[in-house]
């Protein structure tokens, strides 16, 4: 447990000390919905590399609330530090998750749907996600997801978005869980391309709770195809109410 704190103090003292560039906040999310669930979460996301001359530091928060056993809704914000501004709002997003499988089941499955607003130009979009969680013996976990997401409005892409993302992953003493996830941004069903101009990027993560209800989940992604950053260091805090 000595090791995993020390992970977290470390990343959170370069994502507030070092200047940076926005990158994924994403998460594998998995399809279980749990009876009067509520909480929110704070992501913080970046890459060292501030000589990439892309836009900055990522944070984003969002709030979730469970209406019943099979049904969640998430609102969440997001802002972004840009050459411009270093508090610029990147998107608004709902979501609602619907688990279709039964909870006793060691495979769940469910589908999310999104709607996403932006302002100054970028496009709006609408996405159908599906969800894939198996659990497995003596702790282990596999997450694998397909989100499609469809843009409208200003400089609107061509085609579906399509995304694949997963992860493998133990629980560990403590109530902590230790993993490797692994995010691919594909493209459009209009062209694809090269897996050199698709994000492809991998990494290992871990989660832990520290009391009060709250958790911790710290990672590092490291691109695999020459689109993606070299290295995005992720922190996020989570308050269960």
């Amino acid at each position: 447990m000595t090791m995993i704190r020390a992970l977290f103090i470390s990343l959170a003292w370069l994502i507030f000390s070092s200047p940076a560039v926005a990158q994924n906040t994403g998460g594998i999310f998995g399809p279980v919905v749990n009876e009067g669930h509520q909480s929110w979460q704070y992501r913080a996301t970046f890459d060292p590399d501030a000589a990439s001359g892309a836009s900055g530091f990522a944070q984003r928060l969002h709030y979730q609330h469970a209406v019943n056993g099979d049904v969640m809704w998430r609102i969440l914000g997001q802002t972004r530090k840009t050459a411009a501004s270093d508090l610029d709002f990147d998107f608004a997003q709902a979501e609602l998750f619907w688990q279709l499988s039964d909870d006793k089941s060691p495979y769940q499955t469910g589908l999310r749907f999104d709607a996403r607003i932006r302002n100054q130009g970028r496009p709006e979009q609408v996405g159908v996600n599906w969800m894939n969680e198996w659990n497995l013996a003596d702790g282990w976990q596999v997450r694998a997801i397909g989100l499609s997401a469809l843009q409208f409005g200003d400089n609107s892409a061509d085609g579906v978005l399509i995304q694949t993302r997963g992860h493998i992953s133990k629980a560990i003493d403590g109530g902590s869980r230790l993993g490797v996830e692994m995010f691919n941004n594909l493209g459009s069903t209009e062209s694809f391309g090269s897996f050199k101009t698709q994000g492809h990027t991998i990494g290992p993560f871990v989660t832990t709770p520290i009391g009060d209800g709250f958790s911790v989940y710290a990672g590092t992604l490291f691109g695999l195809s020459e689109a993606a950053a070299d290295t995005e260091l992720r922190l996020w805090l989570t308050k269960k109410i």
